[in-house]
């Protein structure tokens, strides 16, 4: 799928749609491109947004670094025996409730979060294959480096009403801010959607990332 947009007609058109050919307005373009590109990998839920690593636990250890670009972890799947097991997150509470003794050993089934690692419970009696899923923020759009990105190619409206939001609000008209957040939200709503229709499992209802029953609301 080609860009709709790139980083330099992005930053043309919102100087020319604020009309505002001020250096310090000019200057700040980049800024207000940043802000919404963090804006959005938190805002969204999209498929593409989702990167897969595939590792080995290393025996009698219960911590992992997580990925270096990962914002949320998703899930993780070991092999065992030849099938494949999805261990069930829980709180580090739970993990040390259920497992207080760190030096023992067994088939993993749970994992948490656990600052920038992840706590696995029991620790690997064996060498377990494991796969995670994980949201990425995609690379940052910059002049002259970097044009275009995931939000550039998918994200193109929600990604100009963001930006424009920044800039009303750095030329202090709260009235216009209000108005491009409002086409924001509505961009936001059809993008979430996106992914519920995604997620179908039955061809009726949204399925539940997490597995089991099919519990997500919205317009389908």
């Amino acid at each position: 799928r080609m860009p709709v947009t790139t980083y330099s007609t992005l930053a043309t058109q919102i100087q020319e749609t604020a009309e505002n050919t001020g250096s310090e307005f000019v200057d700040s373009i980049p800024n207000f491109i940043s802000r919404t590109e963090n804006r959005l990998t938190r805002d969204v839920d999209l498929l593409g947004l989702t990167s897969f690593a595939t590792t080995n636990f290393v025996v009698s250890t219960p911590v992992y670094q997580k990925p270096p670009n990962a914002l949320i972890v998703k899930n993780l799947t070991i092999t065992s025996n030849g099938s494949r097991i999805n261990l069930v997150m829980k709180t580090k509470e739970y993990l040390n409730d259920y497992w207080p003794d760190r030096t023992s050993v067994g088939e993993p089934r749970y994992y948490a979060n656990y600052g920038n690692e992840l706590l696995i419970a029991p620790a690997p009696a064996s060498a377990y294959p494991v796969e995670i899923s994980y949201v990425v923020e995609p690379t940052a759009l910059a002049s002259s480096t970097q044009e275009t990105n995931y939000f550039t190619q998918y994200c193109s409206n929600a990604l100009y009403y963001g930006s424009m939001v920044e800039a009303t609000l750095f030329m202090k008209n709260p009235t216009a801010a209000n108005m491009w957040e409002s086409f924001y939200l509505r961009e936001l709503e059809g993008l979430n959607n996106e992914a519920r229709r995604s997620r179908r499992d039955s061809m009726a209802m949204p399925a539940s990332p997490a597995g089991g029953p099919n519990t997500l609301t919205g317009s389908n």
